[in-house]
């Protein structure tokens, strides 16, 4: 799991469990924190709901305000398909129909290139 991640506070990891129309937000809240601070990036492979739905919701594009929680769901989503949890994400399909590189800080688009080159290796 890349460290960036590690940087997510509680107001963006509850913004990010609230992307499923806020439904089951408190879990997904608490299954982000489980994941990210107390399992470091260890996805369990017997729920993949919570919190990769919302993770997956994430990554799919940046909301302007929002830039750091797509960061943090996409590099979730490239360390899922990296560590073989998600074997149904395509990164080559998801980088190319990205449009992040627009509203981004440079710092996290820099992220973001690096990390999904390292995972087409």
């Amino acid at each position: 799991m890349h460290p960036f991640v590690l940087t997510a506070s509680e107001q963006e990891l509850w913004f990010i469990a609230g992307l499923d129309y806020t439904q089951d937000q408190e879990k997904h809240f608490q299954a982000l924190k489980e994941l990210i601070f107390q399992r470091n990036g260890t996805f369990l492979p017997t729920n993949t709901w919570f919190p990769y739905e919302v993770i997956e919701l994430g990554a799919n594009s940046a909301q302007v305000g929002h830039e750091r929680e797509f960061a943090i769901c996409s590099l979730l989503v490239i360390h899922g398909v990296a560590s073989g949890f998600d074997t149904w994400t395509e990164l080559e399909q998801k980088f190319s129909n990205a449009s992040f590189t627009e509203n981004m800080l440079p710092e996290l688009t820099e992220i973001l290139l690096e990390q999904y080159a390292n995972a087409a290796c």
